[in-house]
């Protein structure tokens, strides 16, 4: 799949993603706080990035999406990671952790 992950998305946002997920492991490291997934699209069914794996899933049952689905909704999670939705996500819920001595 991610090789097809790839070719869907395009280099320069599968890229994208992985910086995501090591933006992830670098808040966990700082806050204390597991996130496991990046909300990719919020609208229903949710759609995630899995931080362990790499892999999109729906968060409902954390399945993998099939190569037909990711094509589907390749141009909302486009829009979604380019517009800066989603950086925006993880920003709002990074203000919610307590930090370090706070």
């Amino acid at each position: 799949m991610e090789r097809e992950f790839r070719r869907i998305l395009g280099e320069d946002l599968a890229n994208y993603l992985e910086l995501l997920r090591a933006k992830l492991a670098f808040a966990e490291e700082i806050y204390g706080v597991r996130m496991n997934y990046v909300p990719l699209i919020t609208e229903e069914p949710v759609v995630v990035l899995d931080k362990r794996d790499g892999k999109i899933k729906w968060l409902k049952n954390k399945e993998e999406l099939a190569e037909e689905e990711l094509q589907r909704l390749s141009e909302k999670i486009k829009r979604n990671l380019e517009s800066g939705f989603v950086e925006a996500l993880l920003a709002m819920n990074m203000s919610c952790i307590d930090g370090p001595g706070e």
